[in-house]
């Protein structure tokens, strides 16, 4: 018991989850510049799916030009050392009014201050598997 109360982090972290979701929102929006957040030899690993830093440059563009809206919920976060991990819903869109949801779990390894690796793994709790898709597609 002691080693797993050792790793509790304070319960309230409120202003770390709208910090992140604010983060998300700006990449996705297109109103923070993604050299800003990952460095130059970043990876994602999503659903399977393989991106570098180009590719993930090529899916925030899609996915902004796929949707009309997208808000994200940042459920619980964690930031230790260089490892940042959270459960986020994203809610998306589309320009003739369907929406999806998805959840994602994430886990980023940090460096000098920048993500340069994120492992994640999404399910769609409202829409369909083209929706989920859109989690690391790129064109």
């Amino acid at each position: 018991m002691r080693i797993i109360t050792s790793l509790l982090a304070p319960a309230e972290n409120s202003a770390q989850r709208e910090n992140m979701a604010c983060l998300l929102t700006g990449l996705f929006k297109g109103e923070i510049d993604p050299a800003e957040v990952f460095t130059a030899d970043y990876q994602q690993f999503t659903d399977g799916h393989a991106l570098d830093y180009q590719g993930f440059v090529q899916h925030l563009n899609h996915v902004r030009a796929q949707i009309r809206e997208i808000a994200f919920s940042v459920e619980e976060i964690s930031c230790q050392n260089h490892l940042l991990a959270d459960r986020h819903i994203v809610t998306v869109t589309y320009p003739e009014g369907h929406q999806a949801v998805l959840e994602v779990y994430m886990f980023a390894a940090l460096r000098e201050g920048k993500i340069w690796r994120i492992h994640e793994v999404t399910r769609a709790l409202s829409g369909n598997a083209s929706d989920r898709a859109l989690a690391h597609a790129t064109q």
